[in-house]
C-alpha cells in the first residue's frame, strides 16, 4: 500500500470534545419534547437508560477500536475483516449520508435567522457550512481547536438553561413519574438513543491520534455518560417547571420562557441550539473525509479524491463534501425528504461492521488478546445480535410513514452501492491493478 502516514496530532482532550460535540445535536432540542409526550417526567431516567444502551451495542466497536485502530475504521474493518464489496458498500452509504451536511445547515438557519434577519435560513446554513470547511482545510490541529472552543459554549448554554430552573423546580410536577407506563419508557429510550448516540464515529480518527487503543474507550464511554447527565440536567429543567403535558412535542424553548430571562433565552437559542447544531456539523467535517482517504489509498476511488494539503487536510474531499451541503441550499431545494434518507443510510453501514468486527479474535488473537476487551466467544455474539436488534429498532422509527421519494431514492442508492465495487474492478484489472489485494491489505492497521 503506497499510502502517506497521516500525523498523529489529536490528544485525548482533542477527540473527547470532538465526540461531545456529535453527541449533543439539535436533537436535545427537538427530541426531548417528543421524548415527554411518550413518558412524562421519567424522560431524566430516559435520557440515562438511552446512554447506557449506547454504550452496550457500543462495546464490539470500542473493542475493534483498540486491537485495530486505523483511519477511516468503519471502512477498514469492513474491506479487511470482510472484503472489498463490502468496505464499498460500506463507502456508498456514508457519502449517502454526507447530504445531511444540508440539513444541518438549514436546522442552523432556522435558528439564527429570526435572531439576525439580515441573511435568510438558508443563506445562514451556507454561511456556516462555509466557515467551518474553511476552518478544516487547515487541518485537525485547527479544527480540532475550533471544536474544543464551539463545546464549550455550547455546554455553558445548556448550563444557563438548566441552572436558571433549577431554583425552580416543583417536585409535584415530576409525579407520576411514568404516565404512560413501561411501554411509553422502553419507547422514548429508543428514541433517545438517537440523542446520545454519536461518539462511536471517533473511531474513524485511529489512526490520527495519540494513544488510541487507550483514548477510544475511555472517551466513548466517558463523552456518552457526561452527556446523558447534562441531557438529564435539561430535562430536568424541561418538566419541573412546567407540567410535561405542556411540553408534549413542544421544543425546550417552551419552558425556557417560563423561567429564563431574555438575554439567557437569546444565548440559548444561539450558543445552545445553534452551537449544537455547529459542533456536529464540524465533527462531520472532521470524520467523514478520513474514510475516502483509505478507498483513494485502495484505489477504489481515484486517488486524487484522498490528497492532502500541507496541514494534513484531504482538500478534494473537503470541497466535495462542500458542493454537497451547499448546493441544495443555494438551490433552494427541499431537502428534508433526501435528507431523512441518508439518516437512515447512516445506520445500514452498522449492520455490516457489526458483523465483521466479531473476526476479530481469529484473525488477529495477538492483538486481540493484549487488548483489554478480551471476551469469549458466546459474549462476542450475544453483544451482535443485540447491537443488530438495536439497529434494526432504529431503522425501524426512522422509517416510519417513509415517502415514496425516500424508498426510491434508497433502493436506487443501494443498488448503486452493490454495483459500483465489481465494475471498478472490472476496470481496474484492464490496468494490471488487483483491486481485491489492495482492499485486503492490513497495512492500514499499521501505525
Amino acid at each position: 500500500m503506497e499510502n502517506p502516514k497521516l500525523k498523529r496530532v489529536l490528544t485525548f482532550w482533542d477527540v473527547f470534545f470532538i465526540a461531545i460535540g456529535q453527541i449533543i445535536g439539535a436533537g436535545v432540542v427537538a427530541l426531548t419534547g417528543i421524548a415527554i409526550g411518550m413518558t412524562g417526567p421519567s424522560v431524566i431516567m430516559a435520557y440515562l437508560v438511552a446512554a447506557i444502551l449506547v454504550l452496550v451495542v457500543s462495546i464490539l466497536i470500542m473493542m475493534a477500536g483498540t486491537v485495530l485502530p486505523s483511519t477511516g475504521a468503519y471502512y477498514a474493518w469492513a474491506s479487511r475483516l470482510g472484503n472489498g464489496w463490502l468496505g464499498s458498500i460500506v463507502l456508498s452509504l456514508i457519502l449517502l449520508a454526507s447530504i445531511s451536511l444540508s440539513l444541518y445547515g438549514s436546522s442552523f438557519g432556522l435558528y439564527l435567522s429570526p435572531l439576525f434577519p439580515v441573511l435568510s435560513v438558508n443563506e445562514w446554513g451556507v454561511f456556516v457550512i462555509v466557515l467551518l470547511f474553511f476552518a478544516n482545510l487547515f487541518g485537525l490541529r485547527i479544527a480540532s481547536k475550533v471544536q474544543i472552543i464551539l463545546v464549550l459554549l455550547l455546554l455553558s448554554a445548556l448550563a444557563v438553561y438548566a441552572g436558571f430552573a433549577m431554583p425552580a423546580i416543583d417536585a409535584n410536577l415530576l409525579s407520576p413519574m411514568f404516565p404512560k407506563g413501561i411501554t411509553g419508557f422502553i419507547t422514548a429510550v429508543f428514541l433517545l438513543k438517537f440523542a446520545t448516540g454519536g461518539a462511536y464515529m471517533i473511531v474513524g480518527l485511529g489512526g490520527e491520534m495519540h494513544n488510541p487503543r487507550r483514548t477510544v474507550p475511555i472517551v466513548m464511554i466517558g463523552a456518552t455518560l457526561a452527556v446523558a447527565v447534562i441531557y438529564g440536567f435539561v430535562a430536568l429543567a424541561s418538566v419541573g417547571v412546567v407540567s410535561w403535558v405542556q411540553m408534549i412535542d413542544q421544543p425546550l424553548t417552551v419552558a425556557g420562557r417560563q423561567f429564563l430571562p431574555g438575554w439567557a433565552m437569546t444565548y440559548f437559542l444561539i450558543a445552545g441550539a445553534g452551537l449544537a447544531i455547529c459542533t456536529t456539523l464540524n465533527s462531520q467535517f472532521i470524520q467523514l473525509p478520513r474514510t475516502f482517504i483509505v478507498a483513494s489509498w485502495d484505489k477504489l476511488i481515484p486517488t486524487w479524491v484522498g490528497r492532502v494539503n500541507r496541514y494534513g487536510a484531504p482538500y478534494f474531499v473537503l470541497v466535495i463534501m462542500l458542493l454537497i451541503g451547499i448546493g441544495p441550499l443555494l438551490a433552494g431545494l427541499d431537502i428534508g425528504e433526501i435528507a431523512r434518507a441518508a439518516t437512515i443510510a447512516a445506520s445500514f453501514p452498522g449492520f455490516i461492521v457489526y458483523w465483521v468486527v466479531t473476526k476479530i479474535p481469529k484473525q488477529y488473537p495477538d492483538e486481540y488478546r493484549a487488548s483489554m476487551f478480551n471476551l469469549s466467544q458466546p459474549w462476542i455474539w450475544g453483544l451482535f445480535v443485540i447491537s443488530e436488534l438495536s439497529l434494526v429498532v432504529g431503522v425501524y422509527f426512522l422509517s416510519l410513514d417513509l415517502s415514496p421519494t425516500v424508498v426510491a431514492i434508497l433502493a436506487a442508492w443501494i443498488i448503486i452501492s452493490i454495483a459500483y465495487y465489481p465494475l471498478r474492478r472490472r476496470y481496474l484489472v484492464k490496468k494490471g491493478i488487483d483491486l481485491d489485494r489492495l482492499t485486503a491489505d492490513n497495512g492500514v492497521f499499521e501505525y
